[in-house]
């Protein structure tokens, strides 16, 4: 009896610890947003879009391409979507924000964080959730999410968004 009790507080012990391992995925098995993947090029973006958005920036340096749709609704794929940014570095994604209408799908932070888990089979045990914001980091890249203004999420490969910091800064000076 006193070892069935001794491995059950072990068990017990060791499970808390277990939900919350950190993330030990890469860039190369990264989640997507929209079907969109980091380090897509232009035509594989426009690709997966479709006809729904004609992404168009220059392959090199850094881009980024911005269309909202506050006025007129999105359809298609990009339906429930307010606004989406794509930022590349010389021809590559590295950053997807996407900003959802405000009545769409989730009600609360939660249930947008249990949604994307869910259907991109990334573990909810990755999310840090602090004063309303979710980030989940992991081997070079990040996610972060949150629903102050409307549900917003962003996925963002760490090494490139460095470099891309780094020339900013070198630029200003």
């Amino acid at each position: 009896m006193r070892r069935i009790l001794f491995i059950l507080s072990i068990l017990l012990l060791a499970f808390p610890v277990l939900a919350q391992q950190p993330c030990g995925l890469t860039v190369d098995q990264s989640p997507r947003l929209l079907n969109l993947k980091l380090g897509m090029s232009v035509s594989e973006v426009n690709s997966v879009i479709g006809r729904d958005l004609k992404v168009k920036v220059k392959p090199a340096g850094e881009r980024t391409f911005f269309k909202n749709y506050i006025k007129k609704p999105a359809k298609g794929t990009l339906t429930g979507i307010r606004a989406i940014y794509l930022s590349f570095y010389d021809g590559g994604l590295y950053q997807i924000e996407l900003f959802y209408q405000d009545e769409y799908r989730w009600p609360d932070l939660g249930s947008l964080l249990r949604d994307y888990s869910s259907s991109q089979s990334f573990s909810e045990n990755y999310w840090k959730v602090k004063n309303g914001y979710a980030k989940a980091q992991c081997d070079g890249f990040s996610l972060d999410a949150d629903r102050v203004l409307t549900p917003h999420i962003q996925l963002t490969e760490d090494a490139v968004m460095k470099r891309v910091e780094t020339e900013r800064d070198k630029k200003k000076n």
